[in-house]
């Protein structure tokens, strides 16, 4: 009786582990043999090192990256849209967890954002983005609101017009 409690405990910690992974990490493990795609992790902290190295200082973002628990990002030059479209696989097979919040399609490539909330609090946001064979997945975990959706939005749009 005692090994099926204990069985059963363990069971529900490895679920539970399992369900609090976030979606870069859902996608790593479904690309983990690809030595093409290269995923890194940027922890809060190094982040605001990059911010107060920079002379345009933002308040409101360095308030916001107080708030983030991490970024992680998945980049591959080639295949673009062979990881876009397993990125997009991860999402529907989510597809309870995140909502979308924007997309948009051009010539050029595609680019969608995605989020997971806890009430109404956003506690994670995905940017997929494939632009010529290129593909990008940028996954921000911790406290997010609009105003910094809308500046990461504003810094891709610039950034295609460049």
């Amino acid at each position: 009786m005692m090994r099926v409690l204990l069985l059963i405990g363990i069971f529900s910690v490895l679920s539970s582990v399992s369900m609090a992974q976030d979606f870069a990490s859902r996608f790593r493990n479904n690309n983990e043999n690809d030595s093409v795609l290269t995923c890194v992790t940027i922890s809060p902290k190094m982040m605001q090192e990059i911010l107060n190295n920079e002379s345009d200082k933002d308040d409101d973002i360095l308030e916001i990256i107080s708030e983030l628990k991490s970024m992680q990002m998945c980049t591959s030059p080639i295949n673009g849209q062979h990881y876009y479209d397993r990125a997009l696989e991860v999402i529907e097979r989510n597809s309870k967890l995140f909502e979308p919040f924007l997309s948009f399609n051009d010539t050029s490539g595609n680019f969608q954002i995605v989020v997971r909330k806890k009430r109404d609090t956003i506690i994670e946001l995905v940017m997929l983005i494939h632009q010529n064979d290129g593909f990008a997945l940028i996954n921000f975990t911790g406290k997010m609101n609009a105003k910094f959706i809308s500046k990461l939005a504003e810094s891709v749009r610039r950034e295609k017009t460049s």
